[in-house]
C-alpha cells in the first residue's frame, strides 16, 4: 500500500459527513505544500464525492473547479486512463447538483452542461447522461426541454459514465410519473421493487417518486405503501432530506405521531445541511405537518427549538409559521431562477382531508 492509499483508508474510517470532510481538507492542504500533484488531484476528487453523498453538496461547486484546473493545467493527469475517468464522473455529479443551489443562475448551469457534453463526444461517450440529469434540471424549469431531453435519454445507449440500469429504470419512473403515467411508471418501476436491479440510492429514491405522486392526488393509502419502504432507508440519513420531507408531509395527513417522531429524529439534520435544495424539501414537509395538526397538540420528547430560528416557545404554531417562512424563502428563490412557480405550488398544495 503507498501512502497516498494509506491515507484515504485512513480518511474513509472517520465518520461520514462534516468529519470526513475535514480530514480530506486537511489532506489536500498538505499535499498541495508538497505540491504533489498526483495526491492533491485524488484527494480534491475524494473530498468531491464525500460531498456528493454525505448530503452536503456545498464543498462539491468550491473544490469542482480546482479539480478540473488541475485536471486541465497536468498532461500527467489527463494522461492516466483511471483520472480522465474520474473527471467525467465528477462532472456528472456537478451537473446534477449545481442546480440545487438557486445563486446559480440557469446560465451558469447550462454552461455547465454544453461543456459536459463537449467533453463527454470528444471522448466517444455516450450522451445519455447528459440527457437524463439535463432532463431533470429542466423539469422545473421548460417541460418541453425536458421532454426533448428525457426522450433522447431512452434512444442513447448506456456506457460506463451512465449512472448504470437501476437507475436508468428509476429515472424512467420518475419522469412518466411527472406527466402523470403511473402505469408505465410502475412498470419501468418493477425491476427495481422486485430487487432484481438495485443501486445505493434505491429502491427508496424510487419509492419517493411514488410517495409524492400519489401523496399530490390524495391517495394515502397507495402513498403508505411506499412510504414503509422509503422510511427504513432513509431515516436518519441527511442525504435524503428530501425524501423525509415528503414523508413528513404524507405523515401529516395519515398518522401525525409518527410524523413528529420522525421530525424530531431528523430536524438536526436539517438545521446542519448546507444544501438549498434538501433544506427546502424538508422545511415544506414540516410546515404541512405541523398545518396539518391542531394548535393544542403535544410534542414529544426531544423535541428542540431550531436553532436561529427566533422562535421563544416551543408550540405548534410557532413551528408551523417558522417552516412555512423557511420554505417559502427557498422555494421563491428556486421558482425565480427557474422561471415557474413548481415549488411554491409544493407548499401551497391543499391536501385533501382523510
Amino acid at each position: 500500500m503507498n501512502e497516498l492509499e494509506k491515507i484515504i483508508g485512513e480518511i474513509v474510517d472517520i465518520e461520514r459527513g462534516a468529519p470526513r470532510l475535514n480530514a480530506f481538507r486537511n489532506a489536500i492542504q498538505q499535499a498541495d505544500e508538497r505540491n504533489e500533484l498526483i495526491p492533491r488531484f485524488v484527494l480534491r476528487y475524494g473530498m468531491l464525492q464525500e460531498s456528493i453523498f454525505s448530503g452536503d453538496r456545498y464543498y462539491a461547486m468550491i473544490i469542482f473547479p480546482e479539480l478540473l484546473a488541475l485536471f486541465d493545467e497536468n498532461e500527467r493527469i489527463r494522461n492516466i486512463p483511471q483520472y480522465d475517468h474520474s473527471m467525467m464522473v465528477a462532472f456528472k455529479w456537478i451537473v446534477e447538483c449545481a442546480p440545487e443551489f438557486p445563486q446559480i443562475s440557469k446560465a451558469e448551469i447550462d454552461s455547465y452542461f454544453r461543456l459536459f457534453k463537449r467533453r463527454l463526444l470528444e471522448r466517444g461517450h455516450s450522451l445519455s447522461i447528459y440527457h437524463m440529469k439535463r432532463c431533470l434540471f429542466y423539469m422545473h424549469c421548460d417541460k418541453g426541454i425536458a421532454a426533448a431531453d428525457f426522450y433522447r435519454f431512452l434512444d442513447a445507449p448506456l456506457d460506463d459514465i451512465s449512472d448504470g440500469k437501476a437507475l436508468y429504470h428509476d429515472q424512467q419512473a420518475m419522469y412518466y410519473l411527472s406527466i402523470g403515467e403511473e402505469e408505465k411508471a410502475l412498470k419501468a418501476a418493477e425491476p427495481i421493487f422486485s430487487e432484481e436491479l438495485t443501486s445505493n440510492a434505491l429502491p427508496q429514491a424510487t419509492h419517493h417518486f411514488f410517495i409524492r405522486f400519489y401523496l399530490d392526488r390524495g391517495e394515502y393509502a397507495k402513498a403508505m405503501e411506499h412510504a414503509k419502504h422509503a422510511e427504513r432507508r432513509s431515516d436518519g440519513d441527511p442525504y435524503y432530506l428530501d425524501i423525509l420531507g415528503t414523508l413528513l408531509a404524507l405523515y401529516g395527513m395519515t398518522e401525525p405521531e409518527h410524523g413528529l417522531r420522525l421530525f424530531v429524529k431528523n430536524h438536526e439534520h436539517y438545521a446542519k445541511s448546507r444544501s438549498p435544495l434538501l433544506r427546502m424539501y424538508f422545511a415544506i414537509g414540516a410546515y404541512h405537518l405541523f398545518r396539518a395538526l391542531p394548535d393544542h397538540a403535544v410534542l414529544p420528547d426531544g423535541c428542540a427549538l431550531p436553532k436561529d430560528s427566533g422562535l421563544q416557545e416551543m408550540d405548534i404554531p410557532a413551528l408551523r409559521a417558522h417552516f412555512e417562512a423557511a420554505a417559502k424563502e427557498l422555494a421563491q428563490k428556486f421558482d425565480a431562477r427557474n422561471g415557474t412557480d413548481d415549488f411554491m405550488n409544493m407548499l401551497q398544495n391543499e391536501y385533501p382531508a382523510v
